[in-house]
């Protein structure tokens, strides 16, 4: 054979091997195993929230979407429901013990919703729940399920929301920087020793205020320049010897400084470690200027500790 029709002949095998490969890696039709499925998004991740402590409504929003890689022909109405009786499976599969939320503290205007045509997710629909008949203590559970599309299929998987009301929190205002301090007894450097009153509400957790003669009416007082509610207050406890922590107390409270009101009393409490911060809560409606809390007992010492003590008012 000439060199000429050699490298012709080369040449056209070549081609008609590279149009074979071509053609042979030619890629198959992209197709997807869950195309149309209908599905809540919010049953795949983390449906833990918070909610503040009110008597207004809060809406928790939910919805169906359409899986796949193309957009649905036509409108899909979409149907849900409250399912109660799966709160026991949850409770036992999960090891928690929530409460179904009750059907006094929420309503749901609608519980239809369209995924238009053209679009991938549905009209948003809401759960309004108002928090504030509801026990803090408890945890909520609201399982909340698809019972019907009009096109598609429903994800098994996916078809089911548990909302888990996992905290009930209050507005509230830290107000103890507003007041001037005054202890029975100080330390024996002074309020501004290393462990003198004024770390006592400092803001630092890491400081502590240490004083000794304990017990000899001891009592430490916050004064307000203009009357404030407070209904709550926390206690911290101090870095070290147990033994001087406050066990028995109670928090009074004065307009005049003479007359006082006992607003909250404590018997042998516990601080499991040291810089413990504990919270207590009372019922008071009324604003006082002076706010006092008188140690009756501590642990057994003639030292006495305390690293924070704070004023909370709820507005």
């Amino acid at each position: 054979m000439k060199p000429t029709y050699k490298f012709f002949f080369i040449a056209v095998v070549l081609s008609l091997s590279f149009f074979t490969i071509i053609s042979c890696n030619k890629p198959d039709m992209v197709t997807y195993s869950k195309e149309g499925n209908i599905y809540m998004p919010q049953a795949a991740g983390n449906t833990k929230m918070a909610l503040l402590l009110a008597d207004t409504p809060q809406a928790i929003i939910f919805g169906a979407a359409y899986g796949g890689l193309k957009y649905p022909a036509g409108d899909i109405a979409v149907s849900f429901a409250v399912n109660g009786s799966l709160v026991t499976t949850y409770n036992s599969q999960h090891n928690t013990s929530y409460v179904l939320l009750p059907e006094s503290s929420y309503t749901i205007p609608s519980l239809d919703a369209v995924i238009k045509s053209g679009s991938t997710t549905s009209t948003a629909l809401s759960v309004n729940v108002t928090t504030k008949d509801l026990d803090r203590s408890l945890k909520y559970i609201l399982p909340v399920s698809i019972t019907s599309a009009s096109a598609g299929y429903i994800d098994s998987s996916l078809n089911t929301t548990y909302f888990l009301i996992d905290t009930i929190q209050r507005l509230e205002v830290d107000v103890t920087a507003q007041a001037t301090l005054t202890v029975s007894k100080d330390n024996d450097g002074g309020a501004d020793a290393n462990e003198g009153s004024k770390k006592l509400v400092d803001g630092d957790y890491n400081t502590k205020f240490l004083t000794g003669g304990f017990p000899q009416d001891f009592w430490v007082q916050l004064a307000f320049p203009s009357a404030t509610i407070v209904g709550a207050y926390t206690i911290t406890s101090g870095n070290d010897a147990p033994e001087r922590d406050m066990k028995n107390w109670e928090l009074v409270g004065s307009n005049d400084g003479t007359n006082w009101t006992v607003l909250d009393t404590r018997s042998d409490e516990v601080f499991t470690d040291r810089n413990f911060t504990k919270r207590y809560e009372f019922n008071n409606t009324t604003a006082y200027t002076q706010y006092r809390i008188n140690v009756i007992a501590n642990n057994g010492s003639d030292l006495i500790q305390v690293s924070e003590w704070r004023l909370i008012n709820y507005p």
